[in-house]
């Protein structure tokens, strides 16, 4: 409705996964750069990590339109499954045939015989990509360990990318995981945007829906002010930026103003709609209690040091003033 009114095309802040409206950021170039080099040279498991919001499925998408023709990739959107169902799941996303009886163990047999059969038949690398990874439970993380142990000779018979939220590479340090860490070869991280990428996404977007001067739709100030309440997450700012618009052709005001932006953003925050990135969420009792006791250790360390330091200062005092009295 505020298309014709801004002189746009098109809206261009739609939520959804777009490849034209896809903005490269600095983080999103190097995920994309690690995530290729790792499926060229045919790494087993690559992890991607970032807030919610900062474009990982944005990614996927893009992975899939560029890699289709050479690679047979395969998209699990719902993790959060039993370890038993994983490998059924994977089987048939990679259009494998099931077993009669399917079992676990009869599943991934019959995934092995697929995987070999694209090896030998065709020149196809195989990409499975497992979305919302921070909800595969300790029994299927178990599993697409074993899956990615598949090899012919000396090549893995598939990569596997595991997309999850922030609090999944954290979950990995502990210890239990160390198995699957060792297989992850490649590993990247979407950062929220900075200042500036900020206002260079708006602005890309404007361009990409049709703006000829994306100045007369948002003036620097509304950026700015996008910025601050949008933590730098693309998907804020698509809500943001959408709402400002609407609130403004509601309003008669071009370019959409600082005020404006605030007017919305407020208005979201007192309904509970804008959510704040993972990390600046507080953590659980048993992180915070896990952290408390790292500080305690490493102060106790500190004080340890310091008093080597204070006895070491004392001796080479009293031995200068033994030297000065001579």
């Amino acid at each position: 409705m505020y298309l014709e009114f801004y002189g746009l095309n098109e809206k261009p802040f739609n939520i959804l996964p777009d490849p034209e409206f896809f903005y490269l950021s600095q983080w999103h170039q190097q995920a994309l750069t690690h995530i290729e080099y790792g499926l060229m040279n045919g790494d087993s498991l690559i992890l991607l990590t970032g807030d919610a919001g900062t474009g990982k499925t944005s990614i996927i998408y893009k992975l899939v339109v560029e890699h289709s023709e050479e690679t047979i990739v395969g998209v699990i959107f719902n993790s959060a499954v039993s370890g038993d169902y994983i490998v059924e799941m994977i089987l048939t996303e990679l259009e494998g045939k099931l077993p009669e009886n399917p079992t676990p163990a009869s599943c991934l047999d019959a995934l092995q015989q697929h995987l070999l059969d694209i090896y030998t038949n065709s020149d196809k690398r195989v990409l499975l990509i497992l979305d919302e990874a921070q909800n595969l439970s300790d029994e299927a993380l178990e599993q697409v360990r074993m899956i990615s142990n598949l090899q012919a000779g000396k090549d893995n018979l598939i990569s596997i990318l595991m997309v999850g939220q922030t609090g999944f590479r954290d979950r990995l340090r502990k210890a239990r995981y160390s198995q699957i860490v060792q297989r992850i070869v490649i590993s990247a991280h979407l950062s929220r945007l900075r200042k500036q990428e900020v206002k260079e996404y708006i602005y890309y977007r404007l361009r990409q829906g049709g703006a000829d001067d994306p100045f007369m739709v948002f003036t620097e100030n509304a950026v700015a002010k996008i910025y601050e309440y949008s933590y730098g997450i693309p998907r804020n700012i698509n809500v943001l930026c959408e709402g400002s618009l609407v609130f403004g052709f509601a309003d008669d005001i071009k370019p959409v103003s600082a005020d404006v932006v605030e007017t919305f953003a407020q208005e979201r925050i007192s309904d509970g709609l804008l959510p704040m990135p993972e990390s600046t969420i507080p953590c659980d009792k048993e992180d915070v209690a896990r952290y408390i006791d790292d500080l305690e250790k490493r102060v106790a360390s500190l004080e340890s040091s310091m008093g080597i330091v204070k006895r070491t200062l004392v001796k080479i005092i009293k031995k200068l003033k033994i030297f000065s009295l001579k």
